[in-house]
């Protein structure tokens, strides 16, 4: 009886979907004197932005969330200080307000646009087993059937072997 159990819960673990998550990364920018460090990123929603500022005067990070020429997002990093937190801009990416696409920060010093960072968010989307890397990878079949075969081929072996248990049990409890 034991036996098959055990079988019935192979089966069931096979049969089960899976799906990969993440947890939620940073993703830092630095904002030296004259440049901006790394000036581009690729980002998931639920991930957290952060802007250190390293120069001795304030800046702001201005994005512009829905397109509608007004920022939504307004966040001040005053000037280098290593012993607080004041000089550094934290912002979330909450998938409520965030959507996939490509967004601009606009890095404000003194009222007037200093520089500004491209950051492309990818939605968090649970539903494949690819790392946050793999997104772009165009190497994958579209239609996926590399991932049918080996789900297909999971299946059967799964089957397999509950084949086998019902089988060697059948033998055990007759003889």
């Amino acid at each position: 009886m034991r036996v098959k159990a055990l079988a019935v819960i192979l089966a069931l673990t096979l049969l089960m979907p899976t799906a990969a998550a993440h947890g939620a990364n940073t993703f830092s920018f630095i904002m030296r004197s004259q440049s901006i460090d790394p000036n581009s990123a690729q980002v998931i929603q639920n991930d957290t932005l952060i802007f250190y500022n390293t120069a001795e005067h304030n800046r702001a990070v201005l994005i512009d969330i829905d397109g509608d020429g007004l920022d939504e997002v307004n966040c001040e990093a005053g000037p280098s200080d290593s012993s607080s937190m004041e000089d550094e801009c934290w912002i979330w990416l909450d998938p409520a307000n965030w959507t996939a696409g490509v967004y601009e920060a606009k890095l404000m010093e003194n009222g007037t646009l200093w520089g500004t960072v491209e950051f492309t968010i990818v939605l968090d989307d649970h539903t494949e087993t690819l790392s946050p890397d793999d997104h772009d990878d165009h190497d994958h079949d579209e239609g996926g059937a590399e991932g049918e075969l080996l789900n297909a081929a999971v299946l059967l072996a799964g089957a397999a072997v509950f084949v086998w248990v019902i089988r060697n049990v059948k033998g055990d409890e007759e003889g």
